[in-house]
């Protein structure tokens, strides 16, 4: 009987140095994985992040912006815009309010704009944006612009303006 009572003891011996392999193993891939994800994913997610820039005007207020390319904006009151600029796009979205586009014209790197569900590319040219009263608005100043919405695409001119309802 001892012999028996001393198998078992074997037994449970190797069971509990399975569980904490088992255990090391799941903590690995719980820890692990995450912790590699993080450390080849983060880093670029982390400068497009940091490439943003956010420009606001409060009531009563107007805000004239020279961006690095040469670009104008010109923020009307109680406005705000993020503007991302990376090697290979020129990004601004438009969160409230109006603003002035004046584009400056590049080669290198498109220009694209977003208010709502409007996108638009420009180059070398004037445009103004608008989001109020659940309304988007663009109006063309000078030169064109190429808009997108709802999987429509629109070429508009120097004159012409468009308005779109904002999806909730």
């Amino acid at each position: 009987m001892a012999e028996r009572h001393d198998s078992s003891a074997l037994a449970e011996r190797h069971t509990s140095l399975g569980n904490p392999r088992m255990l090391f193993a799941a903590l690995l891939l719980l820890v692990g994985v995450p912790a590699l994800v993080f450390l080849f994913l983060a880093p670029t997610q982390n400068e497009q992040a940091a490439n943003v820039e956010t420009y606001s005007t409060a009531t009563a207020e107007q805000r004239a912006l020279r961006l690095d390319d040469g670009s104008e904006l010109r923020l009307q009151e109680n406005s705000s815009v993020a503007v991302r600029y990376s090697a290979e796009q020129r990004r601004v979205q438009l969160l409230r309010g109006e603003v002035l586009f004046i584009i400056a014209p590049e080669t290198t790197r498109p220009f694209w704009a977003q208010a709502g569900t409007l996108r638009l590319r420009a180059d070398a040219s004037a445009f103004s944006l608008n989001m109020g009263d659940g309304v988007v608005t663009l109006e063309v100043l000078e030169g064109s612009v190429r808009a997108q919405s709802g999987g429509g695409v629109q070429t508009l001119n120097a004159g012409e303006r468009v308005e779109l309802a904002l999806s909730r």
